[in-house]
């Protein structure tokens, strides 16, 4: 099976995708860096995997909703915003996997079928694919931000590659992934 990347991307600033006409070009090149990675990848993915900067939980929490609700969880912007919507199905069957491989890891982890898109997930997403017609899961980070803890359910590197699917995560500030080979805690052994 084909390995797909993961990325650490920015979100930008708020719902910015849906105002770019009043930005005078300031999302230009990340609007462009995130149309060219649907054409890096090199084929489609199943589904991706986002871990957005935008929802924390007392446990690790997977978004398991068929169709996922719209969180609008920015202030100040136009009325509009507040108004979109970005239609990508959701994948129950992943969230429960994903939800299980972080147990597996020795953390307690929980499914939401209420949660909906919040920006950090929405606003990469219309941009890289505007149809909104591949599946995403969203999983919220643990609060308090533990480097240790957040490392500790990271992919084997190249599993969710393996597995076909797109594997985005949005801080930064936190350590990346261990190179291939390396010696360390993972949670996920696949995800088929």
């Amino acid at each position: 099976m084909e390995r797909l990347p993961t990325y650490f991307i920015s979100h930008g600033g708020g719902p910015w995708p849906y105002m770019m006409a009043q930005s005078n070009g300031m999302y230009d090149r990340l609007a462009q860096s995130l149309r060219d990675m649907p054409r890096q990848l090199g084929a489609r993915p199943k589904a991706v995997l986002v871990i957005s900067a935008h929802w924390e939980e007392r446990e690790f929490t997977v978004m398991a909703a068929a169709r996922p609700p719209m969180v609008y969880d920015y202030f100040g912007f136009p009325e509009h915003t507040y108004h979109v919507q970005y239609p990508a199905p959701g994948l129950p069957t992943l969230a429960e996997q994903v939800r299980q491989l972080i147990q597996v890891a020795g953390f307690s982890a929980r499914l939401d079928a209420q949660r909906g898109f919040d920006h950090g997930t929405f606003a990469p997403l219309v941009v890289m694919y505007p149809l909104a017609d591949l599946p995403v899961v969203q999983l919220s980070l643990r609060v308090g931000y533990d480097p240790a803890e957040h490392l500790a359910i990271r992919p084997c590197p190249g599993a969710a590659a393996r597995a076909g699917r797109a594997d985005r995560r949005q801080r930064p500030e936190l350590p990346q992934p261990a190179p291939h080979g390396a010696v360390g805690r993972c949670a996920v052994k696949a995800i088929r």
